[in-house]
């Protein structure tokens, strides 16, 4: 419990230190990110870079119909690994058809917002994701597996 107000209250100094300019939430996703790391033979996987120069990395193992586990890597700043973190969040245990609706704008909701500056990470998240959801489709039809 302790733990838990010392984390809150790093959260809360963070965001004041920001000024404000970003949510306890993507400060939370951005320095304490989940899903972060990669899967060994994916059954879905992208990689894509923005225009900004930040790529990311977006695995996934579907299993009964859902999203099972996804992992993600990103060389980008803490806006990134934030709205790639989000995106992965939202994934798990989710339909793959139902995945297709994590945009660039479910991703700044689930976050409570980033600045105009930094929206461009939850874009460069759902661009990532839909490649991997489409790659797994691809994969799926190829093998004419039902995972």
């Amino acid at each position: 419990m302790e733990e838990e107000k010392i984390k809150a209250e790093i959260l809360r100094i963070l965001h004041e230190k920001t000024g404000g300019r970003y949510s306890e939430k993507v400060i939370d996703y951005g320095t304490a990110p989940r899903n972060n790391g990669t899967i060994s033979d994916p059954d879905g996987y992208a990689k894509f870079t923005g225009p900004c120069g930040d790529t990311v990395e977006i695995f996934l193992r579907v299993k009964n119909g859902q999203i099972e586990d996804i992992r993600y890597t990103t060389d980008g700043c803490m806006t990134s690994h934030a709205a790639v973190s989000a995106a992965t969040e939202m994934a798990k245990g989710k339909s793959p058809r139902n995945c297709l609706k994590i945009s660039q704008s479910a991703i700044l909701d689930h976050l409570g917002g980033l600045p105009e500056s930094d929206q461009h990470c939850a874009l460069l998240a759902s661009i990532t994701l839909h490649r991997a959801l489409r790659d797994y489709a691809v994969g799926k039809k190829r093998s004419g597996s039902h995972g």
